[in-house]
């Protein structure tokens, strides 16, 4: 089974043992690590890049992450394919998104409602403490749908009283915590401050 349809089914693939709270915890404190060293890192003084785990950064989006999802927002699911590209998923309450405005008749929004699993591929480009992330696919229960869609649903669920558009996907970020890149290897990403 690929990963693509192994995220679309909602988790981990065939015959590995179940995420735990346990797993969470490890990358919990690898971010923990990764703000202090944000906080009190010298310019000029190289640290050591921290290994996050595909398995860790999945139980923490189950176990410690989960209340902080929006609402609408579940099973969020992570799989990093490598050379820089990742894929994501996450069940999302499609109604809340088509019903806060009229949809013309062409408008692919106006045609879904309920929970439904949303997956994007996608390529993180990283360099100098500023990340781009590059859309490829994205797909609604497992229909592949115009990019507009993937990025009204972003904005949607993105909002917040800073940002009252949300984000915008493909629009440059600064990464936090003096991290200056973020390598995407096959099940792990390396964060370099």
């Amino acid at each position: 089974m690929g990963a693509l349809s192994v995220l679309a089914a909602g988790g981990q693939r065939e015959g590995e043992p179940p995420v735990t709270a346990e797993d969470g915890r490890r990358l919990e404190l690898k971010l923990i690590e990764i703000s202090k060293n944000g906080a009190t890192s010298i310019d000029g003084v190289e640290l050591s890049p921290i290994l996050l785990p595909e398995r860790e950064i999945n139980a923490y989006f189950r176990f410690q992450a989960a209340p902080k999802l929006p609402v609408g927002v579940t099973d969020p699911w992570l799989s990093m394919v490598g050379e820089g590209r990742v894929i994501v998923a996450a069940t999302v309450d499609l109604s809340a998104v088509r019903d806060e405005q009229a949809r013309g008749m062409l408008d692919p929004l106006r045609y879904v409602s309920g929970l439904m699993r949303v997956t994007a591929q996608c390529s993180l480009m990283t360099s100098n403490g500023v990340g781009r992330l590059e859309v490829e696919s994205a797909t609604v229960g497992g229909v592949t749908v115009p990019m507009e869609v993937l990025i009204e649903l972003v904005r949607y669920y993105s909002r917040s009283d800073t940002r009252p558009n949300g984000v915008e996907p493909a629009e440059p970020f600064k990464l936090p915590y003096r991290i200056r890149e973020v390598f995407i290897e096959k099940g792990k990403a390396i964060v370099s401050q």
